[in-house]
């Protein structure tokens, strides 16, 4: 649904649009009010009505063309979350978001979107410190407040995820004969994924995991304390406990196990490691090369992975150029359990055939591992889409960590 009408001042229209959403979902219908802008502070106010609850956004345009989303930043009100139906207002600082630029009647427009809770923008932030589990939605990272994604409070006192349209798809999974570094265990074959999923920019943090769990015991801290690290050290037996096993139980965990905790915390009830199909399909990003920057051949991997040195704890995340769906570290710094049992062919089927989002072994001795390698082993061989190992459950290692996952 597309509205504009002339409103007569420094904003000249104001368009209301729906965003697509599954069909089982109703369409949030939004119906524009007013819009105007102060003289003195340049703050926008809009108004208008919702006739059921949805995710609302705001982006600005000049000429019909968008100014960015980075200049679209201060947006306060009954915006970038879940509002309920009825009359509702937001407001756009500007002079914050877009400094020194001034409005002309006949080129500026603000677009509203109303979002099915169903089916919503691609990046969410969930705060881990002030309203615990409090949700908020951005159409691109570059709206973060305060600094973007970039600023170090979004590995630490919040968890971005991004949306990672899944549903329906069928992607390649493993590598061919003839990739360079290829493992026996990296078979080729087709795998149709079933649903969405949102899944974290970066790496579990320890910082991430104290603001939810309150301590980092059981986590052996032998490098000592950094916010901006990937979590470490903690087991996959421990981090999801023993009572609840993927996947005879499926998604089900221990509700003590710190899994458990973020879940309650955080209002979350499916967040979880991702399965390895998922993880793959998160890491290529849409590509079949060798390497998710287009690369069939790993050599150079600097600006996309660690490689193993003489370092003695991990990188800060996200300080390196991420895929394309904006994922950080997805080769080195630590490598990543997955959901799964690890298993040689790992369920594989022949090229040609397909398997509908696979679950893995029903049991086994070790997980599986991706991430590519750590920041203390990595070769460049190994930072390959389809780079595959395993670790014992329950064992720590100094080199293994989480991406989180909901459904």
């Amino acid at each position: 649904m597309s509205v504009g009408k002339s409103l007569g001042c420094c904003l000249a229209w104001l368009v209301a649009t729906t965003a697509a959403v599954s069909v089982q979902s109703a369409v949030p219908n939004l119906s524009l009010l007013s819009v105007a802008q102060d003289q003195t502070t340049r703050c926008v106010t809009v108004d208008y009505v919702l006739d059921s609850p949805a995710i609302v956004t705001l982006d600005v345009l000049t000429n019909g063309v968008s100014i960015g989303a980075a200049n679209v930043t201060h947006v306060y009100g009954d915006a970038n979350r879940l509002v309920a139906g009825g009359a509702r207002s937001l407001n756009w600082q500007a002079a914050k978001s877009w400094p020194g630029q001034k409005f002309s009647d006949d080129t500026v427009s603000v677009e509203v979107t109303a979002w099915s809770p169903d089916s919503p923008p691609d990046y969410m932030v969930v705060d881990l410190v002030v309203d615990k589990g409090a949700r908020t939605y951005y159409m691109a990272p570059e709206q973060l407040p305060d600094g973007g994604l970039g600023s170090d409070k979004y590995k630490t006192d919040y968890l971005v995820m991004r949306r990672i349209h899944a549903d329906g798809k069928t992607f390649r999974m493993g590598s061919p004969a003839e990739e360079p570094g290829r493992r026996s265990n990296e078979t080729l074959h087709y795998v149709t994924l079933t649903n969405d999923f949102y899944m974290s920019v970066y790496e579990l943090t320890q910082g991430q995991y104290r603001n939810v769990i309150g301590d980092l015991n059981p986590l052996n801290t032998k490098y000592g304390f950094c916010a901006t690290r990937p979590l470490d050290w903690l087991v996959y037996d421990r981090f999801r406990g023993t009572k609840k096993l993927w996947p005879c139980d499926g998604h089900e965990v221990d509700p003590g196990s710190p899994l458990g905790v973020f879940r309650s915390e955080l209002k979350i009830s499916t967040l979880d490691l991702p399965t390895e199909a998922e993880w793959e399909f998160a890491c290529r990003a849409g590509t079949l090369t060798a390497r998710y920057d287009g690369s069939d051949f790993p050599a150079s991997v600097a600006e996309i992975a660690w490689l193993g040195s003489d370092r003695k704890c991990p990188h800060d995340v996200g300080l390196l150029r991420p895929n394309g769906w904006g994922l950080y570290d997805m080769y080195g710094n630590v490598d990543e359990y997955c959901l799964d049992y690890y298993a040689e062919d790992h369920s594989y089927v022949t090229l040609g055939s397909k398997v509908i989002a696979p679950n893995g072994p029903g049991r086994g001795m070790e997980r599986v591992i991706r991430g590519t390698g750590s920041w203390w082993s990595l070769k460049g061989d190994q930072a390959r889409s389809a780079f595959r190992q395993s670790y014992t459950a329950s064992g720590p290692w100094m080199c293994v960590g989480y991406r989180l996952v909901c459904r």
